[in-house]
């Protein structure tokens, strides 16, 4: 039975395999123009620039934003992070990240093309870094911390591209380097602990790149240096070589001037009252709060509105009205509206249900009936109506239809209102006139996968696990293998605007025994805004099947242009969302591609760096994660013809979960 059972899995795993390895295969054709000495600086940068997010803290979170690859062609997704046209880093810049910590005194070095550095405004504190083993640096800012110790000599001597060197604001000890570079034209090491002459080569920058040293001397600063042991009156600096200590006497300023002239001369310290500080710090609390609570309140205030009447507010404007213009100019039977199951030619103000066993209601209620604004798409704004009877019921009101002719939008309904799945919004009712398009879906008690991945990050969010994030995966693929299933050939691709705004999710509870104990709760998916894109031929690029590439390819704008998208468009988008599901990421165009970040992620030794922070601490699930991961650049590939059938997707990822039930699960309920 055993040897039985192992055969079974190895060849319902086997189509998998081969997908996957095609993929690799691929993946290493094109990175064979890498050399192996390229390989290990990309490498070495890498970790370098890794030891420097692990040393410090940051109120930035680095942690959650460089991971994976630095560069992604010429762009990195790193914050602070630039880069060249060959992928590499060239430039860090943090400046006020609110980074605490000690740099290492190696930081950086195999960073080896870095060309900026700039972590001006923070609270780094210790050595500065060592930065000899960077000879293209050209401008580096680390003014504004806490850094003590000497100026290392081999910012002198080592840094033969330097032109801006920015050192201010610091607890920075010892004597100046003779500093001989030419290209030097921003030098700054004013307002630290300094002493000793100026070199002959710094000369040429004003008196204020030294000022508030108070024992530095040389003609750059017009002060007179006296032959003996310098001022030991600066913080002790082990590295110094020995502080003296001192004779008091420091150096002569040219001209003499008395003390009362120094006194005078000196900046004005203002001191407060304990009391006006307090004041002061508690007005600053209250006001940004009192602002939270009126912007809470006028924002709950503009999410209710009516659907009909004059009570409409937030732009939602007046349904009801414009329905009963269309009327008149249609059959003028009255304003009373009835639960039909089908549109007669001259009803224009009823709605058509498709639905038999969910209570119904008629137009003038629904128009009655209060409605919270839910948010605005691109195929229009959607509403949670409360109906006077008591049922909740989602209400969309359509954009961009005003020229869809009835019969279209009556073929089109008629078709989307007959799917039953469990994984698939049900479409209850619809509404037509010339000027209004309503739809009236189920009711979906959670809230959209978008939310659950993206909103409220930070400090006291509960993080989405990744038991819920498969299962959310299996059942987004089971209802899109089911709209691929049961929708006409001609109606491709079948939900067009795929992505984890358009994919609800509600927690049941628990199925399974062992779920129970663990008292675990299922994530069930249900995807919605579904069978649009024939309706809207001349807006298609409004719709998420737009990203993809052969779209993009014959020219993608606002006309139609006889492009005919095929289901492929569909997988397309399914790969983004399982991506997002397992890296957190938004796959926004300004970033870059996402999938060909982590392609290039998976083909280094950077495959756990995609994942997402709030769950990277599941070492266990790992292998399940990667796994998931490639398959959805298995849905990814450019080339339609190389991505899976969204039949095959839903097997891969229930052998990922460990069941091998999706066939069975893909008719409807």
């Amino acid at each position: 039975m055993n040897n039985g059972s192992k055969k079974r899995d190895q060849r319902r795993r086997r189509p998998w395999r081969m997908l996957v390895v095609s993929w690799l295969l691929a993946a290493a054709a094109a990175g064979a123009e890498v050399t192996e000495l390229d390989f290990e600086e990309r490498r070495d940068e890498r970790r370098d620039l890794v030891v420097l997010r692990d040393t410090l803290r940051s109120a930035v979170d680095l942690h959650s934003n460089w991971t994976g690859p630095p560069c992604h062609g010429g762009r990195s997704r790193w914050r602070g992070v630039s880069c060249d046209a060959d992928g590499r880093v060239v430039g860090v810049s943090l400046d006020g990240a609110q980074l605490t910590g000690t740099l290492p005194r190696a930081a950086l070095r195999g960073v080896s093309r870095l060309e900026t550095l700039s972590l001006r405004g923070n609270a780094l504190h210790g050595a500065l870094p060592g930065l000899d083993a960077l000879p293209r640096l050209r401008d580096v800012d680390l003014s504004s911390n806490r850094f003590s110790g000497p100026i290392p000599r081999g910012y002198a001597t080592a840094l033969g591209d330097l032109r801006r060197l920015e050192l201010q604001d610091n607890l920075l000890t010892g004597t100046l380097p003779a500093f001989r570079q030419r290209g030097l034209v921003v030098f700054n090491v004013s307002y630290n602990f300094l002493q000793g002459e100026v070199p002959a080569t710094l000369r040429r920058f004003p008196a204020s790149a030294f000022d508030h040293n108070l024992k530095i001397c040389g003609e750059a600063v017009n002060a007179e240096c006296r032959e003996g042991k310098p001022w030991s009156g600066a913080p002790a600096d082990p590295g110094a070589g020995g502080g003296g200590s001192g004779s008091g006497d420091g150096p002569v300023v040219r001209p003499a001037g008395d003390r009362d002239r120094a006194a005078r001369n000196r900046p004005v310290r203002f001191r407060m009252a304990t009391w006006s500080v307090v004041a002061i710090c508690l007005i600053a609390a209250l006001v940004p709060f009192a602002a939270v609570l009126i912007f809470l309140h006028h924002r709950k205030k503009g999410r209710e509105v009516r659907l009909g009447g004059r009570a409409a507010v937030t732009g939602a404007g007046d349904i009801k009205d414009k329905a009963e213009q269309g009327q008149g100019r249609g059959s003028g039977s009255g304003s009373r509206s009835r639960s039909t199951g089908s549109s007669s030619g001259g009803k224009g103000a009823e709605l058509t249900f498709f639905v038999d066993d969910r209570a119904r209601f008629e137009l003038d209620e629904l128009f009655r009936s209060t409605a919270e604004m839910l948010g605005k798409g691109r195929l229009g704004i959607t509403y949670r109506v409360t109906l006077e009877a008591g049922p909740v019921v989602v209400v969309k009101r359509l954009r961009n239809m005003v020229h869809v002719p009835r019969r279209d939008f009556a073929h089109t309904m008629q078709l989307l209102g007959k799917l039953r799945h469990e994984n698939v919004a049900d479409l209850l009712a619809c509404f037509y006139s010339k000027e209004e398009k309503l739809v009236v879906y189920e009711h979906v008690p959670g809230c959209s996968l978008f939310h659950l991945l993206h909103g409220d990050r930070g400090e006291g969010r509960t993080p989405l696990p990744w038991p819920a994030r498969l299962s959310i995966a299996q059942g987004t693929a089971r209802g899109l293998a089911y709209l691929h299933q049961s929708l006409p050939y001609f109606h491709r691709p079948p939900h067009g605007n795929l992505k984890s705004s358009n994919v609800l999710v509600f927690f049941s509870p628990p199925a399974t025994p062992a779920a129970k104990s663990n008292k675990q709760k299922q994530a069930v998916a249900k995807l919605t805004d579904h069978g649009f894109h024939p309706l809207l031929p001349h807006h298609a690029h409004r719709l998420a099947a737009a990203k993809c590439p052969e779209f993009a390819r014959a020219g993608g704008g606002g006309g139609g242009g006889g492009r005919r998208l095929s289901s492929r468009a569909d997988v397309y988008c399914l790969g983004l969302v399982l991506l997002e599901l397992v890296t957190g990421k938004v796959p926004v165009e300004e970033d870059g591609d996402l999938a060909e970040w982590a392609r290039l992620a998976l083909s280094h030794e950077w495959s756990t760096d995609i994942l997402d922070v709030e769950i990277v601490a599941d070492r266990a699930r790992h292998g399940d994660m990667l796994r998931l991961t490639e398959v959805a650049l298995l849905c990814a590939a450019v080339e339609p013809d190389r991505r899976p059938k969204v039949h095959d997707v839903v097997r891969m990822i229930d052998e990922i979960a460990g069941g091998g039930d999706g066939p069975e699960l893909l008719a409807g309920r």
